[in-house]
């Protein structure tokens, strides 16, 4: 780690902030951790003409990075890289076992090989079996909601929200490019799903797929 902040003074005025002299910045080139020495110079009067506010001292403070020595630790590999830290991870989480970091020489191109080829072919039944099943379930809703007694409305509400979230699912298919082999279709039937959501479907499309981008971020 480089230290980048060598030498800045800051001048305090009360109300009116201004700075004593521009940031100097020195970097310094030597590795290690950088540390900061607060240093309070002795207060000061400070002239200025017809000032807008009363100004009877000024306090000067200078940040000074100094290198500190890597520590031997920082040497030492990875506690995730040993096998009895994972052992004793998966015991902490339930897990039976927690696997050992991909070769290097494994791609997602290889991993995606494995998978059987019925995982990526597009049912278009099964799709629009999905939104009839959620339209109608919506509609249910809607008019159990319109026609319950006061006693029966938690109940309209919950099946009107499970219903609800089955539009959420069908736009998730559509953003994935996993509901139709037309992407026009898929743009539409995604846009409309969001609608009883309130929520913009093509501006998520686009913040999932950074999601899915960086998962591990």
């Amino acid at each position: 780690m480089a230290c980048t902040l060598a030498d800045s003074s800051f001048l305090s005025l009360g109300h009116q902030q201004r700075l004593n002299q521009r940031h100097g910045f020195a970097p310094l080139k030597s590795p290690g951790i950088c540390y900061f020495k607060w240093e309070n110079l002795p207060t000061k009067r400070v002239k200025h003409q017809r000032p807008l506010f009363p100004i009877k001292r000024t306090t000067i403070v200078r940040a000074v990075a100094v290198p500190v020595a890597p520590s031997p630790a920082d040497s030492l590999p990875s506690p995730a890289e040993s096998a009895e830290y994972r052992i004793q991870l998966s015991k902490t989480y339930g897990f039976r076992q927690i696997g050992e970091p991909l070769p290097d020489n494994v791609t997602l191109k290889d991993i995606i090989g494995t998978l059987p080829k019925k995982v990526f072919e597009i049912d278009d039944m099964k799709a629009w079996k999905s939104v009839l099943i959620s339209v109608t379930s919506y509609v249910l809703g809607l008019f159990m909601i319109s026609k319950s007694p006061w006693f029966l409305l938690p109940l309209a509400w919950a099946w009107t929200g499970t219903a609800i979230t089955g539009f959420f699912v069908i736009g998730h298919d559509c953003a994935h490019k996993s509901f139709s082999k037309n992407k026009l279709v898929e743009d539409i039937v995604g846009t409309l799903a969001f609608l009883p959501l309130i929520y913009p479907y093509e501006p998520w499309r686009f913040k999932h797929d950074q999601h899915h981008a960086k998962t591990n971020m």
